[in-house]
């Protein structure tokens, strides 16, 4: 397990809420730490997929970590997040 560092693309406020677009590569059981998001919160939503092809990649969230439960190795992907900003 590796904690990956992604690139934030675009951040926007939504009132109390913010969306973001990361691009980030990952493999199985990595996680991923939004710190534009509050720690003490759980995101919203997280969507993780492929650049590839546009698959989605399972993921899990715990407050502001999104933990890759999909497999694969070394994967090129689009993170989207939603939820509470920093």
């Amino acid at each position: 397990m590796v904690d990956r560092t992604e690139t934030l693309k675009k951040l926007k406020d939504v009132k109390y809420y913010a969306w973001a677009v990361y691009t980030v590569q990952v493999s199985l059981n990595d996680t991923v730490t939004l710190s534009d998001f509050a720690d003490d919160s759980a995101l919203k939503k997280a969507v993780l997929m492929k650049e590839s092809d546009g698959s989605e990649v399972t993921c899990s969230v715990a407050n502001n970590v999104v933990t890759v439960t999909g497999s694969g190795t070394n994967m090129n992907c689009v993170l989207f997040a939603f939820g509470i900003k920093a």
